[in-house]
């Protein structure tokens, strides 16, 4: 019986320093601020920078997340979706520059460390096909001096223009009744180029700025 009580106090002993011990640790919101900028230097010189090229045309959003910008197509399978949106959900795009009016999405930008190591170019991979898949232009910099207001303005400018041009060449797909629409084919590469190729050549970046920037 002794034997019993002893064994009991022990165990409420126990319980006892286990939930003291929890108490210190726990804390409902264990969150501290992370850094005092949002943005690196390299990335706010940069902003600042685009601002002055395009800020009249758009809004310039930073650090927003891929799955803010693009949505998983139906008619995946419930594990591929969820997939899909994990991933899209994991990545963060640098710059989304999007219409001042009404808020459509225009461009994804990257600025991106001049010497690209593989994990940064495995991501880049990632966001320049997601965003080919739903029709967004994905632009690359280089994080170095050199850019001109003027050839920022017409290379990011041409680049939306020829989106918007081979959005406007694919057909729309013809609604057929007690069936839901079907996404289109993508273009062929050829048409593609075919389109690129007819754009304005004042639209083209300058030589200088055209082998500092990654498109």
């Amino acid at each position: 019986m002794e034997l019993l009580l002893i064994l009991f106090i022990l165990v409420l002993i126990g319980v006892a320093v286990m939930a003291s011990r929890l108490s210190e640790t726990y804390t409902p919101f264990p969150y501290k601020r992370k850094n005092l900028t949002l943005c690196s230097a390299a990335e706010g010189q940069f902003l600042t920078l685009l601002e002055k090229a395009v800020g009249d045309d758009y809004r310039i959003f930073s650090k927003v997340r891929l799955s803010d910008v693009v949505t998983i197509r139906t008619g995946l399978s419930r594990t591929a979706a969820k997939d899909a949106n994990q991933k899209a959900s994991q990545r963060v795009i640098d710059f989304v520059l999007c219409d001042k009016q009404d808020m459509t999405i225009k461009a994804a930008i990257e600025l991106e460390p001049v010497a690209t190591q593989t994990k940064q170019a495995q991501r880049n991979w990632f966001l320049k096909n997601a965003l080919a898949a739903a029709g967004l232009p994905f632009l690359r910099f280089k994080a170095q001096p050199g850019y001109r207001v003027a050839d920022l303005r017409d290379y990011i400018n041409g680049k939306i223009m020829q989106a918007e041009h081979i959005r406007a060449a694919v057909p729309r797909p013809k609604k057929v009744k007690g069936e839901q629409p079907a996404f289109s084919e993508e273009l062929s590469s050829a048409r593609n180029e075919q389109l690129s190729n007819s754009l304005p050549a004042s639209r083209q970046l300058s030589q200088k700025t055209r082998q500092s920037a990654a498109a």
